[in-house]
């Protein structure tokens, strides 16, 4: 009898530890789910000061998952913040944030889980020339067999420069800036995907910056009437703006925010070309939009020429501003070299 009684107090106790070490586990996934999301992309002041304190306090997963193998240390801390309800959908958002690093309220986050896969699998195109209106057609008969440039590229303001580089936002005296590397990575990730590109590395802007143009179309025509392969040519420039308004995030990595701008002409300059000019520019920014989201700064319509005249896909690019790192805007011009390559490659087909 003595050893009935025994036995019955010994499950009890059993039974009450497991259903306590049950509501713990219960409470515990509920205030993970309350917290999860709500991830900054770039924290602020106020977030950086809070990691210390974060440090000491363990993160729940990195609690759970401690204990088997091949998870423990794949959470990283971050800032979270607490929700005062719990709802249907929060509780959806949490557990697909928690699975698969995913925030349903942000396409973005999708992008930046997939974009590694991009180089091994291309999601089908959804947007491509011929959806395209006013769109020039390349001319690829005689072009891609024999080796020719189909990609021109020049820089107008040549002494333009990043400042965390070389601490300048212009090189002085007729010098070269950084600009000129930003053109060079553009041809690099070009010929690395097939397509043969010249760079024209002319000093347009010494001595006088305001009256560069004038030089820079010389450039541009030499190179048009000495390659006639060219099927497109990029006048390419840094912009001048704050860095939070020039970066964007790609795959966990920073890169320049980039804008096309396409010019209209005037009526004693006039630009024959410009709606072919403004489709190509559209069917580029598509596609940045498409794959790389956040990237592009849209198009911008100005009153004026940039040498457009001269080509029906000549195009001015601002890559990044004076804050951004010569880095950065190499990056950016790696994923447009991506983007020129597919624009070509379809159109081949075509």
């Amino acid at each position: 009898m003595r050893r009935r009684r025994k036995y019955y107090h010994k499950s009890k106790m059993i039974a009450l530890t497991v259903m306590v070490m049950a509501i713990m586990i219960v409470i515990s996934g509920m205030y993970g789910i309350r917290s999860a999301g709500a991830l900054s992309s770039e924290p602020g002041n106020a977030a950086a000061g809070n990691q210390k304190w974060e440090q000491l306090w363990p993160n729940w997963r990195d609690v759970l998952f401690s204990g088997i193998p091949g998870l423990a240390g794949s959470s990283s801390p971050a800032p979270v913040v607490i929700k005062s309800e719990i709802t249907a959908q929060s509780v959806l958002r949490g557990v697909v944030m928690f699975l698969a690093n995913i925030d349903i309220k942000d396409t973005r986050s999708l992008f930046r889980v997939e974009i590694p896969l991009l180089a091994a699998i291309k999601p089908e195109s959804t947007v491509s020339a011929m959806t395209v209106p006013n769109f020039p057609k390349f001319d690829f008969k005689s072009t891609l067999t024999n080796g020719k440039p189909v990609v021109g590229i020049y820089h107008t303001h040549t002494a333009e420069s990043f400042i965390p580089n070389s601490g300048v936002t212009h090189r002085p005296g007729g010098q070269r800036g950084e600009i000129v590397e930003v053109g060079d990575a553009l041809a690099k990730r070009l010929e690395e995907r097939g397509y043969k590109a010249i760079v024209s590395k002319n000093i347009h802007d010494y001595p006088s910056f305001m009256k560069a143009y004038g030089p820079s179309e010389i450039t541009a025509k030499e190179m048009l009437s000495e390659n006639p392969s060219i099927q497109m040519i990029f006048d390419i420039h840094r912009d001048a703006d704050k860095r939070e308004n020039s970066i964007a995030t790609v795959a966990g990595v920073t890169v320049a925010r980039m804008s096309i701008v396409v010019a209209k002409g005037q009526p004693d300059l006039m630009q024959p070309h410009w709606q072919q000019n403004h489709a190509f520019a559209k069917l580029i920014d598509a596609k940045l939009n498409q794959y790389f989201p956040g990237v592009s700064k849209g198009i911008q319509l100005v009153d004026w020429r940039f040498n457009q005249h001269l080509h029906p896909r000549a195009l001015l690019l601002e890559v990044g501003c004076q804050e951004n790192s010569k880095e950065e805007a190499m990056r950016t011009m790696e994923l447009l070299g991506d983007i020129l390559a597919e624009i070509m490659a379809e159109n081949k087909t075509e």
